[in-house]
């Protein structure tokens, strides 16, 4: 009996990790829809202790929060693979975002720290360290009137479920960093599509209900709908 009710809590916990939430808008201004697809991909619980000497801690500051790092930690990550290794990496780090333009794909090795419980996060607004964090996946579509579009994928770490509050303002994208862009064609949902077409989405399984979103949108431009499974 125990076995069972711990499989069904198992089964409970992937469907939970599972959920998908589409948002669409239509926004007049621009004369473009724009289609949000977020996943709920995994849970973080963050319980990591800092070395005691503060000269081997790297901190990045953004408005609200703090992500702290062992030193040595960030840079196996940043020198992985690279053909000319640093050994100083702190003194190139300050609380400036334009600072990390120099190290190209650092945000990169902060989020891989932060998913592998090798980080400290400290909300300074709060003053308290946080101890959990979701990790969304999202892919931004969007489409223009005029033809033609974009798209952004990448991931996001919030510090609840209601997926209000990132905690850090860079993007996330492909399985730890960089944001990844790609050109799209005109708007699928505004016309018929054949059935090899469609197998162009990646979503093809939900296109029809996010055609309905698209026409919901229409008929109410400038507000946010929404489907979620």
């Amino acid at each position: 009996m125990k076995k069972l009710l711990a499989i069904l809590f198992l089964i409970i916990a992937v469907q939970g990790i599972a959920e998908t939430v589409v948002k669409g808008t239509y926004e007049t201004k621009r004369k473009r829809y724009v289609e949000l697809t977020q996943t709920l991909e995994k849970e973080i619980f963050l319980n990591y202790t800092l070395p005691d000497n503060k000269k081997e801690i790297v901190t990045y500051r953004d408005d609200d929060y703090d992500i702290l790092v062992n030193k040595n930690d960030l840079l196996e990550v940043y020198n992985r693979g690279r053909k000319e290794p640093i050994t100083d990496i702190k003194s190139k780090i300050t609380y400036k975002d334009t600072s990390f333009k120099k190290l190209g794909s650092i945000y990169n090795d902060f989020a891989e720290l932060i998913e592998n419980n090798k980080a400290v996060v400290y909300d300074r607004k709060n003053e308290k360290e946080i101890n959990y964090l979701i990790k969304v996946k999202y892919g931004n579509a969007i489409y223009y009137d005029n033809g033609g579009g974009s798209y952004y994928d990448g991931y996001k770490f919030y510090k609840d479920k209601d997926w209000t509050e990132p905690v850090l303002k860079f993007d996330i994208v492909t399985e730890y960093g960089i944001a990844i862009h790609s050109s799209l064609g005109d708007n699928p949902y505004n016309r018929e599509l054949s059935p090899e077409a469609k197998k162009n989405f990646e979503n093809n399984k939900s296109f029809n209900q996010r055609k309905e979103l698209y026409e919901k949108a229409m008929q109410t431009p400038d507000v946010t709908q929404s489907f979620s499974y």
